[in-house]
C-alpha cells in the first residue's frame, strides 16, 4: 500500500512538473486595428490575410526554439498598413491606377506577450514608413509593410530570448 501512494506521488509531481515546463510561445491569431479596418475596402480583405501570414511567418522563424512558461500566449495587432503599390482592389476601383503607381508606405503593429494567467509580461510598439519616394522603387506592394514587420519580429525574438535565457 505504502509503494502504491509513493508511486501515485511520484507520478502526479511529474505530472504537474510537466505542466509547468516551458513551451514554445503561442501566437494568438492576428487582429487588425481600427485604422486599418476602416481601409478594408480599399484595400480588399484578400490583402488582411496576405499581411497577417506574412507577420505571423516571421515571427515564427524569430521565436523558433525559444521556450517559456507554458501557456504564454503572444497577442499581436496589426494597427496599420499602407502599400508602396496599389493592391489589386485599388486598381480595380480607381481608372488610371496602375502596378507603376507608386507611393510612400509602411506599418503601425503592437504586441502583448501574455503568462497563462493573463499578467502582462512585455508590450511592443513598432512603426516605420517610408520618408522618400525615391526610396520606393523598385518596391513590391507591401515592401515597406515587410521590412516592418521583419524589423518587429527580430524586437520581439530578442526579447523572448532574453526572457528565456537563450542566446539570440
Amino acid at each position: 500500500m505504502m509503494r502504491t501512494m509513493t508511486a501515485v506521488l511520484a507520478g502526479s509531481l511529474m505530472i504537474s512538473g510537466a505542466a509547468l515546463a516551458d513551451e514554445p510561445v503561442t501566437i494568438a491569431p492576428i487582429s487588425f486595428g481600427e485604422e486599418l479596418m476602416e481601409k478594408a475596402d480599399e484595400y480588399g480583405e484578400r490583402e488582411f490575410g496576405r499581411l497577417a501570414r506574412y507577420l505571423e511567418r516571421q515571427l515564427e522563424n524569430r521565436l523558433e526554439g525559444l521556450e517559456m512558461a507554458d501557456g504564454t500566449v503572444l497577442q499581436v495587432t496589426i494597427v496599420d498598413a499602407d502599400p508602396n503599390r496599389p493592391t489589386m482592389e485599388q486598381m480595380r476601383d480607381t481608372p488610371g491606377l496602375s502596378m507603376a503607381s507608386i507611393s510612400l508606405g509602411g506599418a503601425e503593429l503592437e504586441a502583448v506577450l501574455v503568462s497563462a494567467d493573463g499578467d502582462v509580461l512585455e508590450r511592443f510598439e513598432y512603426s516605420r514608413r517610408s520618408h522618400n519616394i525615391r526610396d520606393v522603387i523598385g518596391a513590391s506592394t507591401w515592401s515597406d509593410a515587410r521590412r516592418t514587420m521583419q524589423g518587429f519580429a527580430r524586437q520581439i525574438g530578442e526579447t523572448v530570448a532574453e526572457r528565456s535565457g537563450a542566446d539570440s
